[in-house]
């Protein structure tokens, strides 16, 4: 297989210099170089201000240079095209009359441009036919001081999208150059994380054309493979066969005929390209004036040391060039520009001389660009157009047509594989749900069964539910009735005249009484019986007194004797049922509470505790206007049995409160037990040792915290720890609302007394 070869190719006026390569396995060979001269200068128009780097105002931020430097001048890199004499050649073509020359500058003559440029293209395609193949690989260059360059400071554009970075580099550009900007006229390439370098050329690719052109004269395809400007190509060679530090400092000085250019790279970025300097060899102060321009960079501070100069360019004078920067800089690195052996090695033809070379470097780094060895290292300021570049694309895709033809003939053999699965995939589905649609008849009976079974199972719990809601309430209203005739039994000379109920929880009675100390006892009975009124009166001469009493929250009263009903677990649609134990336990309660929220007195597990007879009092005279608190706790008299033994408990001893006592409350130590005081019962438990940890706990939070024993009808020692002294049901029902939630919801209420 052929390998493959690049040609470079760069001009200046009408000569141009080629040099062509050959990648070979270890880099690249220099396989040739050449002058050619073509009949007639390659035309291009010279955009004012392109070659000098003039700004203006922004010229000073760009490059940190003074605008009053005589250098920063404007001037035209080509202006004077005419003192090129075509001297120095190392060719025969290159002694051309200067007649010629002068007369292809000629620019009255507008009626001879066309032939001019036919002669053109016609040479160069003659030249051009005696290299490659089928394939021509070109790279090639914009000359320098064509190119302008600006560092963006604080600026990513790689961070922009596409085209909100277009919009920032044409706000950069067009105040400059007052035309519409062109993406293919410009490239950049990020210095460091703030900073990144912007290169500009309004070329009108005059080259580009021509080359374009003299393929129509070829048999063979002329590929553009890169175009770069001379200064990238010149920090690509830089970059490619020297070891630049970070931050070093390298100069490169190229020398033209007419004019030169200097830059500057700090490791491998180009940080300063100073502007165009309009002498060229021609002038025998060009390397003072050089040298004056370094020193200027000098002084001003923007180079703080200078390692290396190299000498890129120069046709006529590169020794004496040489020579005279390494006597004004004792202490810096000056040779020429040459590529390393690893990289390039030279054909048996090729004089291996910097000096030989020094003319060609240009259209070397041009070719060594194209080859896209060390790509990264060349094409970081690539100008070649979009448009060359989509032709070319679509060159390279040629070699895919067979394949694509191949793929073209398998489609058909693929879709029909495609058909066939597809196809017997669809009668598996099929063949499903006929299967399907007969297990649905076969079990559609079972189906309705199914139906009219959960319609009838709602029904029933319909039912159920009415039968749970009669249940509740007819439970709850006999066993009110009973306590009624229990407690009345016991209190002679008293009855009942009226009985009515308010939100089922409630209680309003009226009735007569022969003595006024029976109605307190009445009164007694509920935990939370208040005597509203009392009157005396006379029926068939007797004296009788007339009263009426409410009682609140009947429900704790009568808790401890109802009967808890099962509740119905039942799911309609899973047909789930959990079977509900309708029987009692021996067991005796671990704890019981009082709900003050729905006033219930509730025992886990069920209680073993049987009812006690009602322990009666007697009370003071009460007045008409003022009910009095209950002698008896019936929630005590229902649940304990108060005529059993009492056990011993270590204890504070019961005494009887006084006007200044300061027992009474919630929080606080708990000095002695007041007799007849309220105390809010948390805990029912057996185990004697669990009740003093619970006490202990209760003290540590910082209630006044109560703990005694109790022998009830089951002849089992229970201990109840309780919390605060109150002198009334209601201060100790508003206490409970202070509790935390566990304990608010789970307690209840008992009055202290002497033996219980």
């Amino acid at each position: 297989m052929a390998k493959k070869e690049f040609i470079g190719l760069t001009y200046e006026d009408n000569r141009l210099r080629m040099a062509r390569l050959r990648v070979v396995k270890n880099g690249l060979e220099l396989l040739e170089v050449d002058t050619i001269d073509l009949p007639h200068p390659i035309s291009t128009v010279h955009e004012p201000g392109i070659g000098d780097l003039d700004f203006s105002e922004d010229y000073e931020e760009i490059f940190e240079l003074d605008p009053a430097n005589p250098s920063s001048k404007s001037g035209s890199d080509f202006d004077d095209f005419n003192d090129f004499d075509g001297s120095g050649s190392g060719t025969s073509l290159e002694k051309k009359e200067s007649t010629d020359l002068e007369d292809s500058f000629d620019m009255t003559k507008t009626e001879d441009e066309a032939e001019a440029e036919r002669d053109n293209e016609q040479l160069l395609a003659d030249y051009l036919s005696q290299y490659g193949n089928n394939k021509i690989r070109i790279g090639t260059h914009i000359p320098f001081g064509r190119t302008t360059f600006q560092v963006l400071k604080n600026a990513n554009p790689g961070s922009m999208k596409k085209s909100e970075r277009h919009e920032f580099f044409r706000d950069k550009l067009q105040p400059v150059y007052d035309q519409e900007i062109n993406p293919d006229q410009y490239s950049w390439v990020q210095i460091d994380e703030n900073n990144c370098l912007l290169a500009y050329s309004a070329d009108e690719y005059n080259f580009i054309n021509l080359l374009e052109l003299s393929e129509t004269y070829l048999k063979k395809k002329v590929l553009i493979h890169e175009l770069l400007p001379d200064e990238a190509i010149w920090a690509g060679l830089a970059r490619t066969n020297y070891t630049l530090a970070k931050d070093d400092i390298t100069g490169l000085i190229a020398i033209g005929s007419s004019s030169s250019r200097v830059l500057f790279m700090k490791g491998k970025q180009i940080v300063n390209v100073l502007p165009i300097i309009t002498e060229g060899e021609s002038s025998n102060d060009i390397l003072n004036t050089i040298f004056s321009k370094i020193l200027f960079e000098i002084d001003k501070g923007d180079l703080p040391r200078i390692n290396r100069l190299l000498l890129v360019r120069s046709a006529k004078m590169s020794e004496k060039a040489k020579k005279y920067f390494s006597t004004q800089f004792e202490d810096v690195e000056v040779d020429f520009l040459t590529p390393h052996h690893k990289h390039l090695s030279y054909a048996d033809e090729i004089l291996n001389s910097p000096v030989y070379l020094q003319p060609y470097m240009t259209a070397i780094g041009a070719a060594w660009a194209a080859s896209g060895v060390h790509e990264k290292e060349f094409s970081q300021l690539s100008l070649l157009p979009e448009y060359i570049r989509e032709k070319q694309r679509v060159l390279k895709l040629e070699w895919h047509g067979i394949l694509i033809l191949i793929l073209i003939a398998l489609t058909p053999l693929f879709l029909n594989y495609l058909y066939q699965t597809r196809s017997n995939e669809l009668t598996e589905l099929q063949q499903e749900i006929r299967l399907l649609n007969t297990q649905i008849d076969e079990l559609r009976p079972v189906a309705t069964m199914t139906e009219d079974l959960m319609a009838e199972t709602a029904e029933i719990q319909t039912e159920n539910e009415r039968l749970y809601s009669l249940a509740q309430y007819s439970q709850q209203w006999s066993e009110t009735i009973r306590m009624l005739n229990e407690g009345v039994f016991e209190i002679p000379n008293l009855w009942l005249t009226s009985l009515s109920t308010s939100n089922n929880n409630s209680l309003q009675f009226e009735g007569f009484s022969l003595t006024r100390e029976q109605i307190p006892e009445f009164a007694s009975l509920f935990t939370d019986g208040n005597i509203q009124s009392v009157s005396e009166t006379d029926i068939r001469g007797q004296t009788v007194y007339s009263f009426t009493m409410r009682v609140n929250n009947i429900r704790q009263d009568m808790q401890p004797f109802l009967i808890d009903l099962p509740q119905r677990n039942y799911d309609a649609e899973q047909g789930s049922e959990i079977e509900i134990n309708y029987s009692s336990t021996d067991e005796g309660p671990e704890q019981e509470f009082y709900d003050e929220s729905s006033g219930n007195v509730t025992q886990s597990p069920a209680t073993a505790e049987q009812p006690d007879p009602v322990s009666g009092g007697s009370q003071g005279n009460t007045s008409s206007q003022t009910p009095q608190p209950p002698t008896s706790n019936p929630v005590q008299a229902n649940t304990e049995a108060t005529n059993e033994p009492q056990r011993e408990i270590s204890v504070p001893a019961i005494v009887s409160p006084t006007n200044s006592s300061s027992s009474y409350g919630l929080m606080g130590p708990e000095e002695q037990l007041l007799e007849g005081a309220y105390t809010i019962v948390l805990h029912s438990i057996t185990d004697s040792e669990r009740a003093k940890k619970e006490e202990e706990t209760l003290k540590d939070e910082g209630y006044k915290a109560t703990l005694w024993d109790v022998i009830l009808a089951d002849n089992r020692t229970w201990w109840r720890i309780g919390v605060g002294q109150f002198e009334t049901v209601s201060s100790a029902l508003e206490a409970v609302q202070e509790l935390p939630d566990e304990y608010r919801e789970r307690n209840f209420i008992i009055r202290i007394r002497e033996g219980q």
